[in-house]
């Protein structure tokens, strides 16, 4: 019997990258799952319900949520994983870039997590996990406003999860550091970038190597399952301590040798 048998999961922004790594272990640990992005999904997977969502519309969501509950009955699981990348200094980033990411980054989090909280503490049980960023935990200089909208993130699952421990509810962040998504790769200037520019990806990330989606998507399903039943409030870094603090100096550098710590 899988980790998440006989539960519902829910996942917004289910279609790509660490969302569609998560839809994969949930349905492999058993979960009935409904997930909801803005595109179609990059790959076809079946076994669970796929739809077209804008985790931004508050009636939408709405709707959305409340189809689940018709079909299905209940939600045990919502992973909110909507978000977008900004790389700008903070005196560049317009008004509207400012409100355009928090719409994508916090607001779509907030309703999600409104729209299943009321029936998680009616049946007195739910997780919800919502991918934050090692950028949560730490200042960056290179995307201060996307800083500032995973900090919101950390912020708002800690106070659900202060406010509603003791009616079941739980709420917690993963915070992933450079991982190997589309997400990742289009922040470069184009996808053979990847490739050469590794080095400069990891040269700050103690692990030497950049993470893998199924390696969040694991520890989604962890927080997700009842073997984290009195795990409440957490911001996990998946990071390869990145977060943990500073290595010595000479980390620091674009030539440092990719082959010490890599995973093949």
């Amino acid at each position: 019997m899988g980790r998440l048998a006989g539960k519902v999961a829910v996942v917004f922004g289910g279609a790509r990258g660490i969302g569609l790594a998560t839809v994969k272990e949930f349905l492999a640990e058993g979960a009935t799952v409904y997930a909801a992005d803005i595109r179609e999904p990059a790959e076809e997977i079946g076994g669970y319900r796929h739809s077209t969502v804008d985790a931004t519309d508050e009636a939408a969501v709405a709707a959305f949520v409340d189809g689940v509950l018709a079909e299905a009955g209940r939600v045990d699981v919502l992973f909110n994983n909507v978000g977008v990348h900004l790389a700008k200094p903070l005196a560049d980033t317009t008004v509207a870039e400012f409100d355009h990411i928090f719409a994508l980054n916090v607001r779509a989090a907030f309703l999600g997590t409104r729209a299943v909280l009321p029936h998680m503490i009616e049946q007195r049980a739910g997780s919800i996990i919502t991918t934050s960023s090692n950028g949560g935990v730490m200042g960056r200089p290179g995307d201060p406003v996307y800083n500032a909208t995973k900090h919101a993130l950390v912020g708002l699952m800690k106070s659900v999860a202060v406010a509603h421990a003791h009616q079941g509810v739980r709420a917690n962040t993963v915070n992933p550091g450079a991982i190997d998504t589309e997400l990742l790769r289009g922040t470069l200037a184009s996808p053979d970038d990847f490739e050469t520019k590794q080095h400069q990806l990891v040269a700050s990330t103690p692990a030497a190597r950049v993470g893998e989606a199924w390696e969040v998507a694991k520890a989604v399903v962890f927080l997700a399952s009842d073997e984290s039943k009195f795990i409440n409030g957490v911001v996990l870094p998946i990071d390869g301590a990145k977060a943990a603090g500073a290595m010595p100096g000479n980390r620091y550098s674009l030539d440092f040798d990719l082959g010490v710590g890599v995973v093949p």
